[in-house]
């Protein structure tokens, strides 16, 4: 059968201006507008038997424990959209397409400390919630096409290694009646606009908006983070939003070029396959700073350092270990890769190698939030991204950890 049973569902997330951004210093400050909406789009898919919703957010990420330990905030939206669906919590995957003009919800500082904090994760839910219901209401029979493109000379690699992803992946579901959703996935960090006090989706709004205006009869378009750790755009923080435009459009100009060449090629329609499994790990914690070390971060802390006083934010979090799902998708012939954290770029592309000779598609960001995940090799070299910092959480070990998993999922999908 080559006949899925897709349907997608937007919902505005866009929240209001009580909640804080992530700011360079201080770290929590507060929007003054609105530039763009951010959404919440939900990709609902079955193939008879088996369904799975994927849903996509415009936000930095969100961690489990952002409301404290008690607390398991995938858990917590996976189980109402299954209320709210039928489709089991664990055919859900919650992703973020890690927008930094969004509301910090990394949890780099206590939201909780926030007052409106627990009330607008409580709206937040709702509305995600809303949008897997949606989709899961407008579903309609669609044939699943893949394309592969390359966009150039918008980004680099911060840690100025060799390794760097241009690879543009769309997934293309179409009806008989031309009716179209599109899934894009492209790794690049969305800091054009960062640390700025107006809400935007940087440039993965400019390409979910663009692609579903420009494209006819385009239900929507939901954009998948890939392993961006160590990729930035090459228009870096600039907070300029005519570069935001740009970088986006380019993005856009690639997918119409794919889907242009797809439409003429034809290929064959990938067969009606979903399935869905996952592995949850303990990850061990980085290695923290010895007590001298910690004596020293302190008093720099308090001296008005702002990178020690994260060191100490870091140290006080402890050593772990610390709880991640590994989660397998297969949709076609196509594999998603939930990654709960901030893969850099090598762990994607040996992702990316080892899901051959079907389509391996890395998707940063989902499920949780662990922080970035580097090579042994990252971490030997040490700098950006591997520094003692709220953004990593775990050790050189999750890597190999993350490969080794993947391997047993890939074991019981026998199809």
């Amino acid at each position: 059968m080559r006949t899925f049973t897709v349907g997608v569902g937007q919902v505005d997330i866009t929240p209001p201006l009580t909640m804080p951004y992530l700011g360079f210093s201080p770290r929590h400050q507060y929007f003054r507008d609105v530039h763009d909406r951010l959404y919440a789009r939900s990709l609902y898919v079955s193939d008879g038997q088996s369904q799975a919703i994927v849903i996509s957010t415009d936000t930095i990420g969100l961690s489990n424990s952002l409301m404290g330990s008690g607390h398991n905030l995938t858990g917590e939206m996976r189980t109402a959209v299954e209320h709210a669906t039928g489709v089991p919590a664990s055919r859900v995957m919650l992703t973020s397409s890690h927008i930094h003009s969004s509301v910090e919800t990394l949890g780099i500082r206590p939201l909780a400390d926030e007052p409106e904090a627990a009330s607008w994760l409580d709206t937040l839910k709702d509305q995600i919630t809303s949008s897997a219901k949606l989709a899961r209401q407008n579903a309609f029979e669609a044939e699943l096409r893949v394309g592969r493109g390359k966009v150039q000379n918008i980004s680099y690699n911060p840690r100025e290694e060799e390794c760097i992803d241009q690879e543009l992946i769309v997934l293309l579901f179409e009806s008989a009646a031309g009716e179209k959703i599109f899934v894009v996935q492209f790794p690049c960090h969305p800091v054009i606009v960062q640390c700025q006090d107006l809400v935007s989706a940087d440039f993965v709004g400019v390409v979910q908006t663009q692609v579903a205006q420009t494209i006819d009869n385009t239900k929507a378009c939901l954009f998948l983070q890939g392993a961006c750790g160590d990729i930035n755009p090459i228009m870096d923080d600039t907070r300029d939003f005519r570069h935001v435009s740009a970088v986006g459009m380019e993005i856009v100009k690639e997918v119409a070029r794919v889907f242009a060449q797809v439409q003429s090629d034809k290929p064959a329609a990938q067969p009606a396959i979903v399935s869905v499994d996952s592995r949850t790990l303990s990850f061990p914690s980085r290695p923290l700073p010895d007590k001298a070390e910690t004596l020293r971060l302190e008093q720099k802390a308090k001296d008005g350092d702002g990178w020690a006083e994260e060191a100490v934010w870091r140290i006080r979090e402890g050593d772990g270990p610390f709880e991640g799902e590994v989660q397998y998708l297969r949709i076609g012939n196509t594999v998603l890769v939930g990654i709960p954290g901030e893969p850099f770029c090598q762990l994607g592309m040996e992702i990316k190698k080892r899901c051959e000779p079907l389509v391996g598609i890395p998707v940063g960001y989902a499920n949780g939030y662990l922080g970035n995940i580097a090579s042994p090799e990252a971490w030997q070299k040490g700098g950006y991204g591997v520094h003692c910092h709220p953004c990593s959480k775990v050790g050189p070990e999750s890597y190999q950890m993350i490969l080794d998993a993947l391997e047993m999922l890939q074991g019981s999908d026998r199809r």
